[in-house]
């Protein structure tokens, strides 16, 4: 008898164990189409900048047509053309939802890179820029 009960007392957990498992699984299932990515619009501005002025750097994420309000992470990466070791990196300072920057001189004239490494709704994107700054 108490091999019965023992046998049924596990039986029955399995089954609970099962059922809580198929349960959890499908609540984590994700429809792909709910799954878009994240978009990133990177700009400079003013569009041409002389050297020692001030230049803002603005990236605006957005996800499915919406400016995403939780960024996890921004940080913009930023090298002269002819560097290939120093790059210089900053974090992003939120201006409103969705939107980031960095504001920042550049002594030298020449070609510039920005790359905004950027991570928000479980999705990351590094949207990339060229700019010239030109001299004064």
């Amino acid at each position: 008898m108490m091999k019965k009960a023992s046998a049924g007392l596990v039986l029955a957990g399995l089954l609970l164990l099962t059922a809580c498992q198929s349960s959890s699984m499908d609540d984590m299932a994700m429809n792909p189409s709910d799954m878009k990515m994240i978009d990133v619009d990177l700009q400079v501005n003013p569009e041409l900048p002389k050297t020692d002025e001030w230049v803002t750097l603005q990236a605006t994420i957005s996800q499915n047509g919406k400016r995403v309000k939780k960024v996890s992470d921004i940080t913009f990466e930023i090298w002269k053309d002819d560097q290939t070791s120093e790059h210089f990196k900053v974090k992003a300072a939120k201006k409103e939802a969705g939107v980031y920057v960095v504001e920042r001189k550049f002594p030298t004239a020449g070609t510039y890179n920005v790359t905004a490494h950027t991570t928000a709704s479980g999705f990351h994107a590094m949207p990339s820029k060229q700019f010239q700054i030109s001299a004064n």
